[in-house]
């Protein structure tokens, strides 16, 4: 994971395994810490991964994976949790570049 910000990596210690606990560290600023706590909730390899991804307000992020066929593959991303229009934005934000950069590595 990207910091959308600086498109710098994220330091972590990411393990897909359901139950583990994990940090997403990025550089602190005067509003934030940097960090992003999250535990692994379900891996359903290649279907599906889902986490929560905690930093102030705790959210639930589920990537699946469908094939299509044909060398086609649906990525469904779901986030739930938001309760704030201030979320919401950064949510939107955040997946819209990292959706733009995924689409960049693919072409």
């Amino acid at each position: 994971m990207a910091n959308i910000h600086t498109g710098q990596g994220m330091v972590n210690d990411f393990k897909p395994v359901v139950g583990h606990r994990f940090q997403f560290r990025t550089q602190a600023t005067e509003y934030w810490n940097g960090i992003i706590e999250g535990e692994v909730l379900i891996v359903d390899e290649p279907h599906r991964l889902s986490y929560t991804w905690e930093s102030g307000e705790k959210h639930t992020i589920t990537c699946t994976l469908q094939d299509l066929g044909d060398g086609k593959v649906n990525l469904h991303l779901e986030q739930t949790g938001i309760s704030n229009a201030q979320a919401l934005g950064g949510a939107k934000y955040g997946w819209s570049k990292w959706c733009d950069e995924l689409e960049k590595i693919l072409a």
